[in-house]
């Protein structure tokens, strides 16, 4: 869990500073996300990708166990390593291929993941545009009415949907959790380890002088982008753990790999 906390604080660093911020200051220009209220927006992200975690970590379930079934017959027991151990590695590795790419793509070095869905990012950026646009009261049209906690949440939920590059990470690394429950657990903690910057960015969005622009620094993004190629590493060990190639790394009770 450590490690979907890291991934989640030290990938937002770059890349949500990136994708989140025209959000955030759309929706702090408004008026909607200010003070406390911002809070629920967030929840309700999070929210989504606990679902998603859920959905991921259920899919991981049913293959592991479909593998289990079909290699249960076959399988050797002088086997040192089952076909189960083999493809909870693979997931670990493919991981840790998606990590490296990301941190590849916060430099710049790669196209960004989330090009591949261009379409329904630019659908998804219209979508919230029209939920964020409140009416406004006949005898004041210059104030705009601000969003309900429900619709806070509501928009919030529909943030989370937004194709994005580092939670496929994250729900790849849900899979490998093997459970539903496990998965929606690891989500939830890639996405309390988001809060600190995305919680900031919609803070500083309600500042003068703020736009998307200024809350991108190109330090933060080297530092996480090293920071995630070092969770890559973690998993790729996990991975090769899993297939024998390496040993399991414990520091007390916490498995490092």
């Amino acid at each position: 869990m450590w490690a979907a906390f890291l991934l989640g604080l030290t990938g937002s660093l770059g890349h949500c500073v990136g994708m989140c911020s025209g959000v955030a200051v759309l929706l702090g220009r408004r008026g909607q996300a200010s003070g406390w209220r911002v809070l629920f927006l967030h929840l309700g992200r999070i929210t989504t990708y606990s679902l998603m975690g859920m959905v991921a970590g259920g899919i991981g379930y049913a293959i592991i166990a479909f593998v289990s079934y079909c290699a249960s017959p076959t399988t050797s027991s002088e086997s040192p390593f089952s076909a189960l151990s083999w493809l909870q590695g693979g997931l670990a590795l493919l991981t840790a291929v998606l990590s490296f790419y990301m941190a590849l793509s916060l430099i710049g070095r790669v196209p960004s993941p989330e090009l591949v869905f261009i379409r329904v990012t630019t659908w998804w950026g219209k979508t919230l545009r029209r939920v964020a646009v409140t009416a406004t009261p006949a005898n004041s049209p210059s104030t705009p009415k601000k969003a309900t906690v429900f619709n806070l949440f509501s928009m919030g939920m529909l943030w989370g949907m937004l194709p994005c590059g580092l939670v496929m990470t994250g729900l790849v690394a849900a899979a490998v959790s093997g459970t539903p429950q496990s998965g929606a657990l690891t989500m939830l903690v890639f996405g309390i380890g988001t809060w600190p910057v995305t919680v900031g960015i919609s803070v500083a969005s309600r500042l003068k002088g703020v736009d998307g622009r200024l809350l991108q620094k190109p330090q933060f993004r080297y530092v996480a982008s090293a920071l995630v190629f070092i969770f890559g590493i973690q998993m790729a060990l996990r991975g090769f753990a899993a297939w024998g190639v390496v040993n399991h790394y414990h520091v007390g009770t916490v498995m490092l790999w």
